[in-house]
């Protein structure tokens, strides 16, 4: 039954075009059919290893978390959770001694699931979603039901072809790469590929999504649901 609700929201969400919009509706979605009361939105690189707030969902309100940038190697199980690209879930007792104080005090930290969000297999983000509210014990499969929500909602951003230009894997990954901010030194470094290669698959994008400069490659990829 939650399935088959999962998906008819899906649904609604994928008609949403705005980029932040979708990210926005795909966390109420999320407090509004499981049994948590907040969720929030992180980027991650995989390459500085920092993950940094976007915003969070909480009693139907957004607020910004631009101001939340740490390194997540510092957090012994998020860093775990994007390492190995699997969710997991921390009880109250975990959490007290895993994490930074100043993250349980300030955002009263409880129970709380971790679920990366990952493009082409490489994890981009994730979502921290808390304060539990569910029967105990808290069971895999609930967890995976929770992934699975997640990759049901990105699906519509990385996977719809309608209308969307035809570029190659690696093309879309060099595309990530720069509107995440990397260089060209430092996607080379992550793609094992050279710095010409890398500024022939940016080429090859910009020529099939019609434009002329980088910006614009990135503005339209994220508008057209082929990149975060």
């Amino acid at each position: 039954m939650m399935e088959k609700s999962a998906k008819e929201y899906i649904k609604s969400v994928a008609e949403v075009n705005d980029v932040r919009k979708k990210a926005e509706q795909m966390l109420r979605g999320c407090i509004h059919l499981f049994p948590f009361e907040r969720a929030s939105l992180f980027t991650y690189s995989p390459l500085s290893h920092f993950g940094e707030g976007i915003f969070l969902i909480e009693n139907s309100k957004v607020i910004s978390l631009e101001h939340v940038k740490d390194d997540v190697r510092s957090i012994f199980p998020l860093y775990q959770a994007v390492k190995r690209n699997k969710p997991i879930f921390i009880n109250r007792k975990d959490i007290l001694e895993t994490f930074p104080d100043k993250y349980v005090r300030h955002f009263q930290l409880s129970s709380l699931a971790i679920v990366p969000i990952s493009l082409l297999n490489i994890v981009v983000g994730f979502v921290l979603v808390d304060r539990y509210m569910g029967e105990y014990p808290f069971t895999k499969n609930y967890l995976s039901l929770l992934s699975h929500y997640f990759k049901m909602a990105l699906s519509p951003l990385s996977h719809n072809t309608t209308d969307k230009p035809a570029l190659s894997n690696r093309e879309t990954e060099a595309l990530q790469y720069l509107a995440n901010g990397y260089s060209m030194k430092e996607m080379a470094s992550m793609m094992n590929v050279s710095e010409f290669t890398v500024r022939d698959y940016i080429s090859a994008s910009m020529r099939k999504l019609g434009v002329n400069h980088r910006a614009e490659a990135v503005a339209v990829g994220m508008r057209t649901g082929i990149i975060l």
